[in-house]
């Protein structure tokens, strides 16, 4: 099985990096129903895994409402 490589998003403050996370990490997990498990999401700090954690279930919260 060939693995896939790393996606690394740099960019400045605002941007919307963590919307991008966030969005990705939804489309990934709907691959299968554990596919979440074998996704890691880092971020520098507290503030911004929260944000990106909160961010997530409000879309999966949207998805369901629809």
């Amino acid at each position: 099985m060939k693995k896939k490589p790393f996606l690394i998003y740099k960019s400045s403050a605002g941007s919307g990096k963590t919307y991008t996370l966030a969005k990705n990490y939804i489309r990934l997990s709907l691959k299968s129903p554990y596919h979440f498990k074998k996704i890691l999401a880092v971020t520098f700090t507290n503030k911004a895994a929260k944000e990106m954690k909160e961010r997530i279930l409000d879309m999966i919260s949207d998805i369901i409402n629809q």
